[in-house]
Formats: structure tokens, sequence, C-alpha cells
């Protein structure tokens, strides 16, 4: 009996199996092609990421992949497939043409201030990119919160008070509609991508702590040469400053006050969340005063 071909076998667990075989197939492909991220910048919304991500991608050994940010892949552009997100990156002859140019492999990374929020964005870099460096930066969540509200207004997204949308959040977060829920989940959630302790919980699910740097938005903008130090160490790069870069705030909303009775609801709001925080990093995430224009 002639055995039958591999060809027209193709279904079921085999079929599953061929799928997995020519996906590893691909992806050493690409690799061996282009240069791809070995760090990424993951959030949060409206804590500086842009600005950072300027910063970190201003340094001599860093190579700015071909998206103006980052390709948003492992949160809202994941269906577009693994091919698509490599096409984003430098070949990799062009970074061995810089190494050798100067010395140093320069490094590529990745942003998006949604990954850290997004349901299945660590599983998926985790998945592909497991020794990569991660790195989150925190602002105080009572002026996030604000900053965020005030951004989705100004971009004619949210057409709700801050207090009907501080009401309205859970029940949009949850609403029957799968589209509207997936919305809102990137628009909406003021209260809950505040809340930092379940967010650097689910990174720690996936890598290992001293894969993770977390940093204050608020020390960034105080102090950028020293937290850009630490940055550029924890990335293996080479001290290297930029004042006038450093003292400049892309995306900078202009500031205004919150109004004492939306401060007072959101500072009682966070304060378990807060605490969460802590037990989980420690006592030096503490917010005190106003965080500024971003």
């Amino acid at each position: 009996m002639t055995p039958k071909s591999r060809t027209v076998d193709l279904n079921g667990a085999s079929w599953h199996r061929a799928r997995l075989r020519l996906r590893r197939e691909a992806s050493r492909l690409w690799r061996s092609e282009r240069e791809l991220p070995s760090y990424f910048v993951v959030g949060a919304k409206r804590a500086g990421t842009t600005s950072f991500d300027a910063y970190v991608g201003a340094h001599p050994n860093v190579e700015s992949p071909l998206a103006s940010k980052g390709t948003r892949y492992f949160d809202v552009n994941f269906d577009q497939g693994w091919s698509w997100f490599v096409r984003h990156f430098p070949l990799r002859t062009h970074i061995d043409k810089l190494a050798r140019r100067t010395g140093v492999r320069p490094i590529i990374g990745d942003t998006s201030p949604y990954y850290c929020f997004h349901p299945e964005a660590m599983a998926r870099i985790a998945d592909r990119f497991p020794e990569a460096r991660l790195i989150f930066l925190l602002r105080n969540p009572v002026e996030r919160t604000w900053s965020h509200y005030n951004h989705e207004v100004r971009k004619g997204n949210e057409n709700l008070t801050i207090h009907e949308a501080l009401d309205a959040e859970d029940s949009r977060l949850h609403h029957p509609d799968l589209t509207f829920r997936a919305y809102a989940h990137r628009h909406y959630s003021y209260l809950s991508r505040s809340q930092y302790a379940a967010q650097i919980q689910s990174i720690l699910d996936y890598f290992p702590r001293d894969q993770l740097l977390l940093l204050k938005s608020e020390d960034l903008f105080e102090r950028p040469d020293e937290i850009m130090a630490k940055a550029f160490s924890f990335l293996g790069l080479r001290s290297w400053t930029d004042d006038e870069l450093f003292r400049r705030v892309l995306k900078a909303n202009p500031f205004t006050d919150i109004p004492a009775d939306v401060r007072e609801r959101l500072e009682e709001y966070f304060i378990a969340p807060n605490q969460a925080l802590e037990d989980i990093v420690g006592s030096g995430l503490i917010w005190s005063g106003r965080n500024g224009p971003i």
C-alpha cells in the first residue's frame, strides 16, 4: 500500500505542526535579515513615553525603527502578522556596517504606552523576545488620570464630564459590544490605567525583575540627566546627554489645575491601588505635589 503523501495529510494535529514549523522557519529567516528590538518602552499613557522614546532614540548607539514612535504590533496591530512587524526594522547588514564603523553595535527599541495595559501584550512580547529589557514610566496616578481624560477630550473622543466619565468607566469597560469595549479599554480606562500594581505584576509574570526598569516621569522631567543615565546603563549603553533635548517635553498638554473636588475624589480612590503598588515595588514610588504639563 502506497503511503499517503504528506501534502494531502496535513489535517488536524499534522496541519498544526506544519504551521508551527513554517512559522519558526519564517521567523529565523526574518531574524537573519532584520535587526529586531532588544528593548521595549511599555508605558504608561500620558506618562512621558513620547519624550522618553525621543531621548533614548537620540543616543548615538541607538538606531531608530522604520516607524515614527513604535509599531504597536504587540497590542493593536498584532493581526498584521509577524512579517509586517519585522519590516519596520532596519536590515541587519545596515547595522553590521554601523557596528564596523563605530566599534559599537547599535540597539533598537519599540515603544507603545498601551503595551503595559493590553491583556495579551506581555505574553506576546515574551514569546518572541524573552531576553528583552522593558522600561515602564509611572506618573502620579491622580495627575495621569486627569491628563488622560483631558487628552481624550481634546482629541474629540470624550464628551462626558470628568465625574460622568469616572462613573461610567466600569460599565464602558464591560460593555456587551466587543468593538465598543475594545475602544473603551484604550480610551476610557482613566482609573484602570493608573492602577500600576496589576500592570507591573503582569510584566513580572513573564519577565524576571532585573529585566524591568521602573521610572517616575516626575523624576525624568525634574532630573533628566540623572534618569537618562540610569536608563542608558540599564540598556547597556554608554553615558550620554543632550541638554537641549532632555529639557523638552514632547506632546505636552497645557496643564490646567485639577478641580478640588476631582483631586479629592482621585486621591481617595488611589489610596488602596498605591498601597498595592508599594507592596510590589517598595516605597520608592511615592508621589507628592504637581507633576507638570505632560
